[in-house]
């Protein structure tokens, strides 16, 4: 189907179908904002639960799948590929429609110019979760496209064909899937067939070791900071140290005077040394004599001061009841705690980057995103060229967690690019990646329950204060005017979810003099550790067994409260919560709903040296139906490592204007040493998959909290959790 066609047409050529392109699924969103107050809390809560569009263009090929000599499919995935495995799953989706095997099926990224579009980009745990039927649509139809071509060919009814490994067969007759894909012209699109039932899956649900797992295990080079081109040239931007730094001056001579360099860019907006190699144009750079103009040396204090509740944009998101009106008339039944988590960064292995190919009507751009199709039109128009002429490689990501989703970085790249009018490769220090980063944001928060005589919580209340994550990127007149408040991913979570009659959330935005923004599990890591560390606080004012207690307030018939008994009963028996605790050894319990997935952990810690470590972690995780196991319990256990090195060690501070840290010797993460024992249990009963990496990430600070409280009787109440 060639992109110039406006509407479906029922014939497809072989070589533009099969060889070179796909079939359609096309998707719209209509949203409209009418009021604020009770729009934005229906939003908030609905924005949580509400299934992930597929923002697919309609107009432009999207799903390819190319039949190749050695009768493989290669299929051609419109998702990054970050180290969560989406590769995988998709292949196993593909190869149980196609009727081919899994080692048939290889995946590999699409670009922008063979047409694909997909607006919605990789995140939010959304890829399989979204692709799960339409996948194995394109998949189905194209296998009953090929066997209407050897029906044809041969003289038998459809029906008579059999396919097994991408080899079709009716009696005498026989063929590859590759010999009638080269010896047809014309194709007929069919209505999309009946999918398969999940009970005749081969692959699907089963262990299956990583598609991408080889070449990541031999080194080879598919990460774009590996990206070589002829005579490409390497290049570092200048980037300020400082918070909203601006350039005052600038001499380069000395700069220009180091071996390798060949050229200082400077235009408005900026400064970049182009170098022979990586390690002249890092020289030049270090040479480059910058004064800056520093507004204001913003201080901790400062920072903290502007994300408090009670200072900015006031948003209520949840109102159930008459929860303030209880807590004020009976203020001595009132239980208050506040929580903080601090700034942090991504901290992935391969930096930000890009390595781009500007030539006068066209440019090329590798880089690992997770929005390629956003990424083609920004480019375009720093290089003054229409979108399609933009061609974005996407490579691999060594590590990504919402940061690969801005692009101004590449934009930069490609503007180098056309000025030497050579490939160069451009890739951030690691001191710019702490310096000049995008970061998660800082969030304060506070919570109030009203107890009554008997013990049980009447009434809670949930105030949190946060920058935005997505709001600086929408349009002023639906962000910060109509939402009033990032609580569709800052805020993600900060509903109660317990059933108490009377509660209420509210979000107060604000912003930072630094860009914040996605980062994994949103605003649902930050808000679960408060509300879960509360949870367990309210537990112990009471003198209630903290999981019973959830027991009691996530009870119901509603499919939702079953799946929520479930998972909770699972990890009581699973963790041994209900059997005596090892000498020295804190138990602590925590819960989320996030992405339509539920994941609980118990945690055991010991303290050693006076530092806490974590034991033993026992994930629960009901993620729906699940298309690879293997696959859920290595994000699971990634997401447990992530939430311990959240838990335990990150944070960033800011001293006389600038972020301090500069490398991992002052932003520590866990290591090797601080994994502990990890159990995943996986729970099913859906007929479709949710959400997997984020969701067990929420749950792992507030456990880890209150297996310390167990142990030492102390409440850690801020991020990273210290003892002292």
């Amino acid at each position: 189907m060639a992109t110039e066609e406006k509407k479906p047409k029922k014939k497809f050529s072989r070589r533009k179908f099969l060889q070179r392109g796909a079939i359609v699924f096309g998707g719209t969103i209509v949203a409209t904002i009418a009021a604020k107050g009770p729009i934005r809390r229906f939003i908030a809560q609905t924005a949580e639960n509400t299934d992930t569009p597929i923002l697919i263009s309609s107009l432009e090929p999207t799903f390819w799948f190319e039949v190749m000599p050695d009768n493989t499919i290669q299929y051609k995935s419109t998702k990054l590929e970050m180290g969560q495995g989406v590769f995988t799953g998709l292949a196993m989706l593909a190869a149980e429609e196609l009727e081919v095997s899994l080692e048939q099926i290889k995946v590999v990224h699409a670009n922008t110019a063979n047409g694909v579009e997909d607006s919605l980009g990789t995140g939010g745990s959304n890829s399989t979760l979204t692709l799960y039927k339409p996948i194995r649509e394109v998949a189905a139809t194209m296998r009953e496209m090929l066997k209407a071509q050897a029906a044809k060919q041969w003289s038998v009814p459809v029906t008579a064909i059999k396919v097994e490994n991408g080899v079709m067969t009716s009696g005498n007759h026989k063929a590859t899937y590759y010999e009638i894909s080269t010896s047809t012209k014309e194709w007929k699109a069919p209505e999309t067939p009946a999918l398969k039932p999940t009970s005749s899956f081969k692959y699907v649900g089963k262990n299956v070791k990583r598609v991408d797992l080889k070449p990541k295990v031999m080194g080879k080079p598919i990460f774009g900071i590996d990206q070589t081109l002829p005579d490409m040239l390497y290049a570092v931007i200048l980037q300020s140290p400082y918070i909203g730094g601006t350039l005052k001056s600038l001499n380069t001579k000395e700069a220009a005077k180091i071996s390798g360099v060949i050229q200082v860019i400077e235009e408005e907006g900026l400064v970049a040394v182009v170098a022979k190699n990586r390690y002249a144009a890092e020289m030049g750079l270090q040479k480059l004599e910058a004064v800056w103009d520093i507004p204001k040396k913003w201080q901790q204090a400062e920072f903290e001061a502007l994300t408090t509740v009670g200072i900015g944009t006031e948003v209520r998101i949840q109102s159930e009841g008459s929860p303030e009106s209880l807590l004020e008339e009976s203020p001595e039944q009132v239980f208050k705690q506040e929580y903080r988590t601090p700034l942090a960064t991504h901290a992935h292995m391969e930096p930000n980057g890009a390595v781009a190919q500007v030539e006068k009507d066209k440019a090329t751009v590798f880089v690992g995103t997770q929005a390629s199709t956003m990424f083609r039109g920004n480019i375009a128009k720093t290089i003054d060229l229409e979108a399609e002429q933009v061609n974005i490689e996407t490579t691999f990501a060594g590590g990504s967690f919402g940061r690969r989703i801005d692009s101004k970085q590449a934009e930069k790249v490609a503007r180098i690019a056309q000025i030497v009018g050579k490939p160069v490769h451009v890739f951030n220090t690691r001191q710019q990646e702490f310096q000049n980063a995008i970061y998660r944001p800082q969030t304060h928060q506070v919570l109030s329950a009203k107890i009554d005589k008997e013990g049980n919580i009447e009434a809670i209340t949930h105030n949190q204060a946060t920058p935005d994550q997505i709001l600086g990127v929408l349009p002023a007149n639906l962000g910060y005017t109509l939402l009033g408040a990032d609580f569709v991913s800052a805020g993600h979570g900060a509903s109660i979810l317990y059933n108490i009659e009377h509660k209420s959330a509210t979000i107060w935005q604000n912003k930072l003099p630094v860009q914040t923004g996605i980062w994994r599990s949103v605003g649902m890591f930050p808000n679960t550790f408060a509300i879960e560390s509360f949870m367990n606080e309210l537990a112990h004012k009471t003198g209630k067994d903290p999981l019973k207690m959830r027991l009691g307030l996530l009870s119901g018939n509603e499919q939702i409260n079953q799946r929520y008994k479930k998972v909770l009963e699972t990890l009581a028996e699973k963790s041994g919560w209900n059997t005596p605790k090892a000498a020295g050894i804190g138990r602590g319990v925590a819960i989320g709903n996030d992405r339509k997935s539920i994941a609980a952990a118990v945690i055991e810690v010991a303290v050693v040296d006076g530092k806490i470590q974590v034991k033993k972690v026992t994930q629960v995780i009901d993620a729906g139906f699940a298309i690879n196991p293997e696959g859920i319990r290595q994000q699971v256990e990634g997401a447990t490592m992530m939430g311990i090195t959240a838990a335990l060690y990150e944070g960033l501070e800011v001293k006389d204007g600038q972020i301090t840290a500069t490398n991992f010797h002052l932003y520590p993460v866990a290591m090797l040493s601080d994994t502990p024992e990890i159990e995943v249990i996986i729970l099913e009963g859906h007929d479709e998959p949710y959400g997997v990496g984020e969701p067990p990430l929420a749950p792992v600070a507030p456990a880890i909290a209150a297996a310390v409280f167990d142990l030492t009787g102390k409440n850690l109440r801020s991020l990273p959790l210290k003892l002292s």
